[in-house]
């Protein structure tokens, strides 16, 4: 069976590369710095799930998940919100702008690779 591609985007270097070392054996994985990058890239490639920073330079998580389930060629990715935030507000927004699940910082590996399985196979 071919590997499911996912996009990180995620303007912290070590976080990102944390994040693919952690998928790398189950899934090929992409990397954006920035929200402007992650759309195009999203565009490109149209992964199977995006993991998504929500505070990021450029445009931030919130209004690259608003853009991506704006766009029909986009809508159906599945999304995962990372953040530090850790308010319950943060979490509600995530999910009303169309996160299909949420992950806080820091995270464990174990937890990273069951929320993204569990979204996946949703």
């Amino acid at each position: 069976m071919a590997k499911k591609n996912i996009l990180i985007i995620e303007d912290e270097e070590n976080i990102a590369n944390a994040q693919k070392l952690i998928l790398q054996d189950e899934f090929n994985v992409y990397h954006a710095k920035d929200g402007k990058e992650g759309l195009e890239k999203a565009k490109k490639l149209k992964p199977d799930l995006i993991i998504l920073d929500l505070m990021m330079p450029k445009i931030d998580g919130i209004e690259v998940c608003r853009r991506i389930r704006a766009d029909k060629s986009l809508a159906s990715l599945k999304i995962i919100m990372v953040t530090a935030k850790d308010k319950p507000m943060d979490e509600s927004t995530g999910m009303e702008i169309g996160a299909d699940d949420y992950i806080m910082k820091p995270f464990e590996a174990e937890e990273l690779r069951h929320v993204v399985n569990q979204v996946l196979n949703n």
